[in-house]
């Protein structure tokens, strides 16, 4: 699985969850990585230069990606640094909120479907005229498992919006060599510490030993759609079970 010559942008790869692991995997699998972030700097500073102490290259760029402002600033700021954007992976969406329907906070689950399929539109159109131009590209968003849902109806609702925004831009993207996927977990224990995130990036016991889905599984098969060996796949959405 390579990605040498390609641009990937990582929204909210800053945290100890998927965005950190998938950049991390995108940076070892030969891709220059934009990690983007909201508030941890510092955060997202200790990935960079985890990608860039194991030879490759990266660059932390805030924007906040559910304002069309935010996401302009964040795809400018990638083409300054490195000149394209191949891959998009969208991760963070909505918040969490629980309640039963009859007692449902419109406001709130509206509030969560606007950030699940914010990113994505905004980023489309800034990203997908460099992709066609080139014939490459690869859309993936962060959904959730398409059959065993969580709890919470308005997060359900939110995933469920983005999974079918990727869905429909399917034939719209091949025809210009554009892929567009979904990886759809359930719940994903974080890694606490990055150095942990690196040693799971690189198949190291921890990783090889693990009980249950980890954030670096995630990452794997984001790497996988983003590679050579994934060029004809779009319009999947790649399920992870987990131990209950």
């Amino acid at each position: 699985m390579n990605c040498e010559g390609k641009v990937a942008l990582v929204t909210g790869a800053d945290g100890n969850g998927l965005g950190r692991s998938i950049a991390l995997t995108l940076g070892r699998e030969g891709a220059q990585v934009i990690v983007n972030y909201r508030t941890s700097q510092a955060s997202a500073l200790a990935v960079v230069e985890a990608i860039e102490s194991s030879g490759g290259k990266a660059r932390a760029v805030a924007a906040d990606v559910f304002e069309a402002e935010g996401c302009q600033a964040l795809v400018q700021t990638a083409l300054e640094a490195f000149g394209r954007i191949d891959i998009v992976v969208i991760g963070p969406g909505g918040g969490w909120h629980p309640e039963a329907l009859d007692a449902l906070n419109p406001e709130a689950a509206l509030e969560d479907l606007r950030h699940e399929a914010a990113p994505l539109l905004h980023l489309m159109r800034l990203v997908l005229p460099g992709m066609y131009a080139r014939g490459w590209g690869r859309l993936i968003g962060i959904a959730t498992h398409p059959v065993k849902l969580s709890p919470a109806y308005a997060y359900n609702v939110g995933k469920a919006a983005r999974m079918q925004a990727l869905l429909l831009a399917q034939d719209q993207a091949w025809a210009h060599g554009v892929t567009a996927n979904v990886i759809a977990p359930g719940p994903v224990s974080g890694i606490p510490d990055l150095a942990g995130a690196v040693e799971a990036c690189q198949h190291g016991d921890g990783w090889q030993k693990r009980a249950d889905v980890s954030p670096q599984d995630i990452a794997e098969g984001v790497a996988f759609l983003c590679s050579d060996a994934g060029r004809f796949v779009s319009g999947c959405v790649l399920p992870y079970l987990w131990r209950e």
